[in-house]
């Protein structure tokens, strides 16, 4: 073999090794770079995209509940109705649509490291954007549970089960079990730009994870919530004020102030 014939080789072989994964001031960088993409989004494109996320992240709640109905009654029960927790977030993360524990962190970074007038404006308005849309997609879905067929009568008692679990909480409860759900969504942006072909069952891992351990999210939650003030079950306003609220904080508890400000500590003498 020739020499050109052996550097050619040579080359052929590097080319087919994996490139090394991504340093953490590179995943902080290309996070970023996500966020000032989405501060720069128009308002409207926002909205709709915040709307449907809500549509879609809704169905954690139906089939959650659809095994719930299944398997409630057996000893591995919450494990598996567990599982179905996951569809939803797998269907808004993949779509790439806005869903507000994701910008938890993505538009935040930015703004840490540069905390302008022009982005802290543009957080808040992609904060708010995508909370009130995420809010108008699961309310939305709520109505159509309560006033039409459109999930069988025995998943639909079964939804209102799930649901009064949640709405039994207390403000505190509420609060605390809401920052490991915004931690861990943060750290499922954090690791997206490694994570190449394994992200679905990063996704699937994470969420089942904040089933399994009771942890309260907000947009999820907010659809519990809807069903049974549309049902007339519990008063919405209280409901709003004990677990929708304080599980927002506790989102943006876990998301922003602790994981967010530690990614952008660990990285910032990096840069």
């Amino acid at each position: 073999m020739s020499d050109h014939d052996k550097t050619k080789t040579a080359s052929e072989n590097c080319a087919d090794q994996p490139h090394d994964a991504p340093t953490s001031p590179e995943i902080y960088m290309e996070i970023v770079h996500e966020g000032i993409e989405e501060m720069g989004r128009p308002s409207v494109s926002l909205f709709w995209s915040a709307i449907a996320a809500g549509l879609l992240v809704s169905f954690s709640l139906i089939v959650k509940a659809a095994l719930y109905a299944e398997t409630g009654d057996l000893p591995f029960g919450h494990a598996i109705d567990s599982l179905g927790y996951t569809i939803g977030f797998i269907l808004v993360i993949f779509c790439r649509l806005q869903l507000f524990t994701e910008n938890t962190i993505t538009p935040v970074l930015p703004t840490i490291s540069n905390p302008s007038s022009t982005n802290i404006w543009n957080t808040v308005r992609v904060w708010g954007i995508s909370l009130v849309g995420n809010f108008i997609g699961t309310a939305t879905m709520a109505l159509l549970f309560a006033s039409t067929p459109i999930v069988t009568a025995h998943t639909f008692d079964a939804m209102i089960a799930v649901s009064e679990k949640v709405a039994d909480l207390g403000f505190g409860e509420s609060l605390v079990r809401g920052m490991p759900s915004g931690l861990l969504i943060a750290a499922l942006v954090w690791m997206r730009p490694s994570s190449g072909n394994s992200f679905l069952g990063l996704v699937f891992l994470i969420t089942y994870v904040i089933a399994l351990g009771d942890f309260t999210h907000v947009i999820v939650g907010s659809c519990e919530i809807f069903l049974l003030a549309f049902e007339g079950e519990r008063p919405i306003l209280a409901m709003l004020a004990n677990n929708v609220l304080p599980t927002l904080i506790g989102n943006v508890i876990g998301g922003t102030a602790l994981f967010a400000l530690l990614a952008w500590v660990q990285v910032k003498d990096e840069l």
